[in-house]
């Protein structure tokens, strides 16, 4: 009776400090919320201004038949490999699911490589894209039938609990949410910088050919692959259609995402309920909803890597080398996608390793199979890196470039630096050891979007809530495996972060490994004694709803609805949501079709301008900068400019000419003479007798 008291007093403690935590967590993140969260009433309002449906809605529901149908070729091919691998019939109540999301996201990889072998024989027309639309639907309704008879046999029944529902709907929320803004025009930066624009050019172009100044078209572009596809179909209807089709066949990584993770967790053991939760914290990361309204590739990595885990784990069990296959494949696929993948490869080495190592018999023949099969993940992936060696001299150019140098216009070893030191400045300019420690928390509570000293994202503060008792069950209990094996992933992956770019979007692929992780860690604690499962339950519902409110304040501050259903033009809401679009809207129906544009500051959005172009890569008053320190006065920087064939230049200058702020002053040169290089650069940029259309931010002048 003492024991069971004991026992009873330590869990009501538990349960009453994961009920502080929470408190304290929600009270601190909620503090930090006031850009977002605490504008919602005054961000309803965006959802108005004129009708809600028009005839654009046509264009949005095109996009999405076409995603779809682009998701049934993914299925059609990778059915035919996963169905020779795993026993539908037999799969189990548990990993049935998963073994579906499987052929998803297996045939997803094997088109993005066939997209890129296109790429490189010419062949982007839509004859083709529709022709590989056919060939990956036919074995799909074959799978598909399969499928059907298989899921009677296998199928899970539905919650009835009323927690249970409630906890779908509000994971349910965001992915609805994310829907919807991923078929509006695209206005997220990287969006606009190469995952659209860098597909856009490859089909006017016909190929993958490399995009003269368009660094990121040395990139591994796997996920872009399917851009192409999906704006290669759309075409035909219009560019709307093609674009909402992008949107949209990038958003299915994060429904895959979700399904994946809940048919690991009931794989792995874990209760319905728990499994939910665990769908439940990652579908509320707001920046979850934010990679997935706007078409950005760390949701399909992040699945990319779960399934690979999954492969991993499955591995760990029977020693039987189908699953180091699987798993070559999808951390191939997550290489193809982001050169960060190294990361991950070096946490499964390490598990590899560990396995190898429990082998009383053969464990030189289990790490020898585990670690080739992470060297074939680097074949899958390397032609991507072996087209950009053999273009440049250097397999991961743009980066690095003072380690393995690479050549290519418009970039250089100077360069390469200085992105390497932007990069390092997510989560602050200077780091203590400190700020090190701290970053849990600092991710969890004070991060903010579009700041990279606040790491650029918001993650929410479900994972804190629950690493502290993960730390714990992994400390003095028994866990699942794939726990075990997934924490011991994202422990790697989240050192090697730490001490490179932290940027938010870099942690998706650990966050459904965590979850799992903590799912598992509270239902082992919560076994044998009441409270602390109640309790842990509600304390998560209320950080996702914490997670959830941070994300519809995002969607409302944009207020994709009305585009998306044809209410509100194309132009209307680029007009609402990106400052400078009317600039290039008057380039678009105003300026000579030939003429060309010099692009200063303007985040590089080559994608909404329809005129022949300069700009520089990322840093983009370059050229302006060297132009200015070249030459000796105004009237011959204007024929430095003439001389590039450019007829216009639009830049953006509020900071350009504030002294204490400016890329152009040289901060070993007098003052005297930064001040007269700023005055020239505002004889060119200011012109009032050329100046088209300018604003407190915004200038477009007329060169000659």
């Amino acid at each position: 009776m003492s024991k069971d008291l004991n026992k009873a007093g330590a869990f009501s403690l538990a349960a009453v400090a994961v009920a502080v935590w929470a408190g304290v967590l929600l009270i601190a993140f909620f503090a930090n919320r006031g850009d977002d969260v605490g504008k919602l009433g005054q961000f309803v309002g965006n959802l108005g201004g004129g009708p809600l449906a028009g005839a654009g809605i046509v264009d949005s529901l095109v996009g999405l038949l076409i995603a779809g149908a682009i998701a049934a070729a993914w299925f059609g091919i990778g059915n035919l490999i996963v169905s020779r691998l795993v026993s539908f019939e037999s799969a189990g109540e548990r990993s049935y699911l998963l073994n579906v999301v499987l052929s998803f996201a297996l045939g997803a990889a094997i088109w993005s490589f066939v997209w890129f072998l296109l790429g490189l024989a010419g062949l982007y027309s839509r004859p083709v894209a529709v022709v590989a639309l056919v060939l990956g639907v036919l074995p799909a309704i074959v799978g598909l039938l399969k499928f059907k008879n298989a899921a009677k046999a296998n199928r899970e029944s539905q919650p009835s609990e009323v927690f249970d529902k409630f906890v779908l709907l509000l994971a349910a929320a965001p992915v609805l949410l994310s829907l919807i803004a991923s078929l509006a025009p695209p206005t997220a930066k990287d969006t606009l910088l190469y995952h659209f624009s860098v597909p856009k050019a490859f089909i006017a172009q016909g190929s993958s050919a490399f995009i003269e100044g368009n660094i990121a078209s040395y990139l591994a572009l796997g996920t872009e692959m399917h851009v192409v596809w999906a704006m290669l179909l759309g075409g035909p209807v219009g560019e709307r259609a093609g674009e909402a089709a992008a949107g949209a066949v990038v958003w299915l990584f994060f429904p895959l995402l979700l399904a994946a993770l809940f048919g690991f967790a009931r794989e792995a053991g874990i209760s319905r309920r728990w499994s939910l939760i665990a769908v439940l914290m990652v579908a509320t990361v707001p920046t979850a909803y934010h990679v997935a309204a706007s078409a950005y590739i760390d949701l399909a990595l992040a699945l990319y890597v779960l399934l690979a885990a999954v492969a991993l784990t499955r591995w760990w069990r029977s020693l039987e080398s189908r699953w180091l296959i699987l798993m070559a494949i999808f951390l191939g696929a997550a290489l193809a996608s982001k050169l960060t993948t190294l990361f991950v490869i070096a946490a499964f080495a390490l598990v590899v390793v560990m396995r190898a190592r429990s082998e009383a018999d053969g464990a030189g023949k289990a790490a020898g199979f585990g670690l080739a099969a992470l060297v074939l993940a680097g074949v899958f992936a390397s032609p991507w890196y072996l087209r950009t060696w053999a273009e440049t001299g250097s397999p991961i150019f743009p980066f690095y470039m003072s380690i393995w140098p690479g050549e290519a216009a418009g970039w250089d070893v100077e360069r390469s630096n200085l992105f390497q030191a932007i990069n390092a400045q997510h989560g602050g300019y200077v780091k203590s050891p400190l700020d090190y420690l701290a970053a849990p928390w600092n991710i969890s509570v004070t991060a903010q979007p579009e700041l990279a000293t606040h790491f650029d994202g918001v993650l929410g503060v479900a994972f804190l809530l629950g690493l502290p008792f993960l730390i714990w069950a992994l400390w003095k209990f028994e866990m699942p495996v794939e726990a075990k094996i997934g924490s011991a992933v994202a422990a790697v992956m989240f050192l090697f972060w730490l001490f490179s770019s932290q940027q938010l979007r870099y942690l998706l692929p650990i966050v459904p490994l965590l979850a799992i992780g903590i799912a598992a860690a509270f239902e082992r604690l919560g076994e044998g004694v009441d409270g602390l499962k109640p309790i842990g339950q509600l304390s998560f519902a209320a950080a996702a709803i914490a997670g959830l409110l941070t994300g519809t304040a995002w969607f409302l501050q944009k207020a994709p609805l009305r585009v998306v259903l044809g209410g509100e033009s194309k132009a209307e809401y680029l007009t609402r949501n990106l400052d400078y679009y009317p600039y290039y809207r008057w380039l678009n129906t105003e300026a000579d079709a030939g003429h060309r544009v010099w692009l200063i500051n303007m985040r590089r959005d080559t994608y909404n301008l329809e005129r022949p172009y300069f700009s520089d890569y990322l840093f983009e008053d370059w050229t302006l900068r060297r132009l200015v320190w070249e030459t000796r006065s105004a009237p011959e920087l204007k024929a430095r400019a003439a001389a590039m064939n450019i007829q216009y230049v639009l830049a953006r200058h509020d900071f350009l000419f504030d002294y204490d702020r400016s890329p152009i002053v040289d901060d070993t040169k007098p003052r005297a003479e930064n001040e007269a290089k700023l005055k020239m650069a505002r004889e060119l940029l200011l012109d009032p007798a050329r100046t088209v259309k300018a604003d407190a931010r915004f200038s477009l002048v007329k060169v000659f």
